[in-house]
């Protein structure tokens, strides 16, 4: 079995893994240390590597370089005896050093000694080691963002736990599979393996374990916009707390609450999940002391904003933010949500150079996330490649073995004719055995190449979800530059003009997230489009319920580029309604349907109808003109016509030919 510091690092690991919450180090321990192994060449190899994991679980800064100092004279020690499964030890407490000293946050280091540590491992028969060690490269991997290599690491020491019935292997690195999906945001594949961690966990009642993993399953139900399954999972966790040990109880159920806050935000059921998150970071200050808790006022902070309570929100938002100043932040796309609501509050308050400095600060984070993703790609693409490479050596080695093959089928041929009768019989006996083998190692191959095709196709639908993904935030940042742009303008015309920027940049938005959150990535469902649509643009014009916006139509799918250019044509004939159909009117309606037209369906039907004011056609033209000749060159694009009616309002059809759109 693993020595004592496996377990400390494999809850660490765990840990960073189910949440950001949940760090303990044994450094912000408040004990004194006193790092002293006496007579340590004295000791035999195992119980030196005992005394020294403690010591590193316990360390403070001050004995980081004599831990670290006696562990590389272990190290000679550990080669000169020349047994793989003792330097394979050593080399992990090597990684475990630099996992926990407040001296290195060298994670390529980490990774260095945890891979020669495998090495040897794999020269020994000690196969949950070695399963282990497999599972601890990869989660060294998905820290560094080579998220494909992390993945073949994990399935390697699945494959390993899985021969021996490893069953504490294969729910770990079934956990760590959930958390590299997440990471990747391939939620369905992460749900799919966090759901087995938790029925795994309950069958054996294992109730610590069960209890993180519910959490983490919270997580991801939060992320596929199921936040009612969020709150059932923490709901079950926070029930378990109670069946832990004394000692663990406060710790854990301060985590738990943090999670079913997020799940209560996400309900927008804020009072309660504010109640969990204030109850979890004063919790939490009792532990480590306020100055080390702000990471947990993030929270706090996006309740206050999302209530409107901008005055509120703005410290625990500016703490939140300089806890994470200079640090290595595990998931920068929810700090830059922080730095976004904070100079959404500026703005709001009429600080508008406040807001552009968090703003601008916002926008280099998701810079940088993107140029580390893009990093992580061209690992990814480095990884098929070499796997392509290797295959072709394969392909290679399957024609030479077929020639020798093929020359011995001439040596029996030949031996055959010479012995005539006996000889005849031998060589059909034997063709016959060859025939079969080539057809079992056929279907083989097929079986295998089947295989490696569904995983490059599932890798590539990654990567096109990735694309989206990153599409979508960039038009937000755009979208943000331009609103806070508008709020610094006086000129009305101006200010419309950048409503309406905003509007076409959004409506562009939309098409990417419902790309990237679907399981068909080249098609958009339009109906739950023009419903996100028009909440946008009912909520950009604050019409507080003065009109309303009804989308009667069956659902029907249209191709990305198709799906575009539509979305853009409503999105200008919806914003000409709010600007001009109802001036004088106290309430209106827009009604929104698209249906086939035509003997042979071969046509879509957009209608928009409004029931304003109508549109005088002697009246002067409003506004620049842009959106009509947006709206027409469009049209042009689709092939399509477009009409106007004007009774009890205005009515517009598109007409457009779907053989050439649909997906």
């Amino acid at each position: 079995m693993m020595n004592q510091f496996k377990a400390a690092r494999k809850v660490l690991m765990l840990s960073l893994l189910l949440s950001l919450f949940s760090f303990v180090l044994k450094a912000q321990q408040k004990t004194e240390f006193n790092y002293q192994i006496p007579n340590l060449d004295s000791l035999p190899l195992d119980t030196a590597l005992v005394k020294i994991g403690d010591a590193i679980n316990q360390m403070k800064g001050e004995a980081d370089a004599k831990i670290k100092e006696d562990l590389w004279h272990t190290l000679k020690r550990a080669k000169a005896s020349k047994r793989p499964l003792l330097i394979a030890k050593t080399y992990k407490e090597l990684a475990n050093w630099h996992y926990l000293s407040v001296t290195s946050e060298n994670k390529d280091s980490i990774y260095y000694y945890d891979d020669q540590a495998l090495q040897f491992f794999l020269q020994t028969d000690e196969k949950e080691l070695i399963s282990n060690a497999y599972k601890t490269v990869g989660f060294d991997l998905q820290f560094m963002q080579r998220f494909a290599e992390a993945e073949v690491q994990y399935f390697k020491g699945l494959e390993v736990a899985k021969s021996i019935e490893y069953q504490s292997g294969i729910n770990s690195t079934h956990a760590s599979l959930a958390s590299l999906y997440t990471s990747t945001k391939d939620y369905k594949s992460a749900l799919r393996y966090s759901e087995m961690v938790v029925a795994s966990y309950e069958e054996e009642g294992n109730t610590h374990p069960l209890i993180r993993a519910l959490v983490t399953l919270s997580n991801i139900y939060v992320q596929l916009e199921q936040p009612e399954k969020a709150l059932n999972a923490t709901n079950k966790a926070l029930a378990l707390v109670a069946d832990l040990p004394e000692k663990y109880q406060a710790s854990e159920s301060y985590n738990v609450r943090a999670w079913r806050g997020k799940a209560l935000r996400k309900l927008k059921r804020y009072d309660e999940a504010l109640k969990d998150f204030e109850f979890s970071w004063k919790g939490m200050q009792e532990i480590y002391g306020a100055a080390k808790v702000n990471g947990w006022k993030g929270d706090i902070g996006s309740v206050y904003f999302l209530q409107n309570k901008y005055e509120k929100a703005i410290p625990f938002l500016k703490d939140y933010i300089e806890h994470f100043k200079g640090k290595k932040v595990y998931n920068p796309e929810e700090l830059k949500d922080h730095y976004l609501w904070l100079a959404e509050s500026y703005k709001t308050i009429g600080k508008p150079d406040l807001a552009y400095k968090y703003l601008s600060e916002g926008k280099d984070i998701a810079i940088n996330a993107l140029e580390q993703e893009t990093v992580a790609l061209r690992g990814e693409l480095r990884v098929k490649y070499e796997t392509e490479q290797k295959d072709e050596t394969i392909s290679t080695q399957s024609d030479l073995i077929q020639q020798q093959r093929e020359i011995q089928w001439l040596t029996y041929a030949i031996v055959g004719l010479l012995t005539l009768i006996l000889g005849g019989l031998f060589y059909t006996y034997r063709n016959n055995v060859n025939k079969n083998n080539q057809l079992r190692e056929l279907n083989n191959s097929l079986e295998v190449t089947n295989v490696q095709l569904d995983k490059r196709n599932a890798e590539n639908e990654l990567l096109l979800k990735e694309i989206h993904h990153r599409v979508k935030n960039n038009l937000e940042i755009v979208s943000g530059l331009l609103e806070l742009q508008s709020s610094q303008i006086d000129d009305p015309s101006v200010q419309a003009a950048m409503l309406s920027s905003q509007n076409r940049v959004h409506s562009m938005g939309i098409i990417h997230q419902k790309l990237y959150q679907s399981e068909h990535l080249t098609s958009i469902e339009m109906r739950d489009y023009f419903v996100n649509l028009g909440e946008n643009i009912m909520n950009s014009f604050s019409s507080d319920g003065k009109v309303k916006i009804e989308c009667d139509m069956p659902e029907l799918v249209l191709d990305v580029d198709t799906a575009i250019s539509v979305g853009l044509i409503a999105n200008e004939l919806l914003t000409n309604a709010f600007k001009y159909a109802f001036e004088g009117k106290e309430k209106g309606k827009i009604e929104i349907t698209m249906k086939s037209n035509g003997p042979n369906d071969d046509n879509l039907e957009l209608n928009i109808t409004d029931d304003g004011i109508g549109k005088n056609e002697d009246s002067p033209a409003k506004g620049t003109g842009f959106g009509t000749m947006l709206i027409d060159l469009l049209t042009k694009q689709l092939n399509g016509t477009i009409s106007y009616k004007n009774e009890n309002g205005t009515k517009v059809s598109l007409v457009f030919n779907k053989t050439n759109h649909l997906a």
